[in-house]
């Protein structure tokens, strides 16, 4: 007897699959900071488990990425918030405290 594959349900276009780590305040906040920055990409990389913001800029942009949702929201509302003058190291600096080539920013080319 021949076994079919059975297609996995198709996901809504922009929704993001979780793995059941994310808690569901995180996921609110996602959703209230998306619809705050609308400019702001963000996803999930299903295979390796993170997530990773696009921030766009004048040079190409910036790009931050964190395993827990809750660390990369955390980090963006820091580095977009009103209090934060980009002119006094808001997107372009480092964050020492994740660890190397956590965030990186884009040169246009």
């Amino acid at each position: 007897m021949c076994e079919r594959a059975i297609p996995a349900p198709a996901r809504p276009a922009g929704r993001q699959a979780v793995n059941g780590v994310e808690q569901p305040e995180q996921l609110w906040r996602l959703g209230q900071f998306r619809a705050r920055n609308p400019g702001v990409t963000i996803s999930r990389d299903a295979g390796l488990g993170f997530w990773q913001a696009w921030i766009p800029e004048s040079n190409g942009g910036t790009v931050i990425t964190r395993y827990p949702l809750q660390d990369l929201l955390d980090k963006l509302e820091e580095l977009l918030s009103p209090d934060n003058s980009r002119s006094s190291g808001g997107l372009g600096t480092s964050d020492d405290t994740a660890g190397p080539g956590t965030d990186q920013q884009e040169q246009a080319r």
